[in-house]
Parts: structure tokens; sequence; C-alpha cells
């Protein structure tokens, strides 16, 4: 089974430190390390992620082949725009079992080598 490295920085620190812990629990294969927005470049540069969850996405991961992301906005509602393959997608009120579904796309992307 692939390791999936995934990397979040996202404030408020109660919700990120809740976030770890479901993804920890539901996907205990993965590697969860959590980070700052200040810390969140030099992290993923040191963990080479699979996937990042963050508030602001650094725009070089963004682009980077290989690297799904999550970037979410608490404004209201809690949004989040979300790319694997490539391919973002805009999902208003984004759930535990939103991201869950994007670490088993990176896994499966991992399992397959692509």
């Amino acid at each position: 089974m692939a390791v999936v490295r995934i990397v979040m920085a996202i404030e408020p620190q109660m919700y990120q430190e809740v976030l770890a812990f479901h993804l920890r629990h539901q996907r205990p294969q993965s590697e969860v390390m959590l980070a700052s927005s200040q810390t969140l470049q030099d992290e993923a540069k040191h963990v080479s992620p699979h996937l990042i969850v963050a508030n602001e996405v650094p725009p070089e991961y963004k682009k980077k082949k290989g690297v799904f992301w999550v970037e979410l906005c608490m404004a209201g509602r809690l949004k989040a725009t979300i790319s694997t393959n490539g391919y973002s997608n805009n999902i208003n009120e984004v759930s535990l079992q939103d991201l869950l579904a994007v670490v088993d796309k990176a896994e499966e992307k991992l399992a397959h080598g692509s």
C-alpha cells in the first residue's frame, strides 16, 4: 500500500489538529505532518508531500506535477478548491469525506506509479 505524505497548514490551529487526527485515524498508512503558514514551504521542500492541505497553497506547488492540493477558505462556510491530477474543483461546504477522497486519489496515483 502506498504511503501518502500530507502536509497541513490550516488556521485556526484547532481545525488543523482535528483534520489531522481524522486523517490519521481514517488513513493510518498516510503520514500527516503539521506546519504553519510561515513554515509550509520549508516543510514541503523537506518532505516532498503528495498532498498539501492549507489555507493558502504556495503557487509553485499548485503547478508542481504529482502534487495534489486542497485550499480551504473559511469565510462563513467552509469552502475548498481541490486539485487532483491537474484538475481543480470548487466545493462549497467541504466535508471530511471530500478530504478523504483526495487522500484516496493520491494513494491510487502512487500505487499505479503515474
